[in-house]
């Protein structure tokens, strides 16, 4: 993946595919996000499977820092180097794509939750 490395960096691990390692969001990267996610809709309201494909992919693009090798293939079955060279077709695509975003958006979930509040009336 192209982003580089950080001490903030985080594992997450998908069941059947592996560990992924992504970037903990920033600001600049929410903004990032949003630029890419508007570049995918190109203007148009999208529909709910744009919607939904565009989110993943935005996330996935800005923040994964490393995947396994081979999660996903291309037209011709080789593994893919960019999430924008799989294979649209191919019936486990999107599967997986919604597989490691949930667990990815899991763990993110998991950093902000607060600790019970014990006693308080």
């Amino acid at each position: 993946m192209a982003r580089e490395p950080q001490k903030t960096d985080f594992p997450v691990e998908v069941e059947g595919l592996g560990t992924f390692i992504f970037a903990r969001r920033t600001m600049r990267d929410e903004i990032v996000i949003q630029r890419e996610f508007a570049r995918y809709i190109d203007g148009v309201e999208p529909t709910a499977w744009l919607a939904q494909i565009g989110g993943w992919l935005s996330d996935m693009r800005t923040l994964m820092v490393e995947a396994p090798e081979g999660w996903l293939a291309d037209i011709d079955g080789n593994p893919i180097k960019d999430l924008m060279d799989v294979d649209p077709l191919d019936e486990d695509t999107y599967s997986k794509l919604a597989k490691v975003h949930e667990a990815f958006r899991d763990k993110e979930r998991s950093f902000r939750r607060k600790p019970a509040q014990g006693g308080e009336a």
